[in-house]
């Protein structure tokens, strides 16, 4: 009966171990995709921030004034424009 009792406590003592164990780790691995899901989520705004802050830089009025006011340029007078086809080139 000594031995049954014996292994019968050990058995208990490694299970309730494997218990808090197990809790340990899963609060772990919980505490971790938190973490994770709010860094995630902090890269979706800063995303949006990046596409809204792409899309204003990428506006053609932004662009034809940095050309007219940064750089001098202009639209040129239509005499000046020439078209050239790409049948005529071959």
């Amino acid at each position: 009966m000594n031995k049954l009792n014996a292994v019968l406590l050990a058995m208990s003592v490694f299970s309730a171990w494997s218990v808090v164990t197990s809790t340990h780790v899963s609060r772990q691995l919980y505490s971790d995709l938190q973490k994770e899901t709010k860094s995630a989520q902090q890269l979706d705004v800063e995303f949006g921030q990046l596409q809204l802050e792409q899309s204003t830089w990428g506006a053609h009025a932004v662009i034809e004034k940095a050309a007219s006011t940064r750089l001098g340029m202009h639209t040129p007078d239509p005499r000046q424009i020439q078209v050239i086809s790409s049948r005529s080139a071959i």
